[in-house]
């Protein structure tokens, strides 16, 4: 959950810093995967209980979402200093 709270406080600053919707579309699209995952593990009631390895899995596919949110948002901050 720490990973999905860090890329949505990332994408609060980035629209924060003026990036455009279609700027955080990627970060976005992976926010929701990540909130997908984890909203899977937490729905199911057992947190993993009967198969502690695969909420293991699912949990790490959640955590790689929200990473590869926020290297998209690196990605457009780079950009943004590059034409600066």
């Amino acid at each position: 959950m720490d990973a999905l709270v860090d890329l949505i406080n990332d994408i609060s600053a980035a629209r924060t810093n003026g990036a455009t919707d279609a700027d955080l579309t990627a970060a976005r699209e992976n926010q929701r995967k990540a909130q997908f995952y984890l909203d899977f593990v937490e729905a199911e009631n057992s947190m993993g209980f009967h198969t502690p390895q695969e909420a293991t899995t699912i949990l790490g596919e959640s955590i790689n979402f929200s990473r590869l949110g926020q290297a998209s948002l690196r990605a457009l901050s780079g950009r943004a200093r590059a034409f600066n």
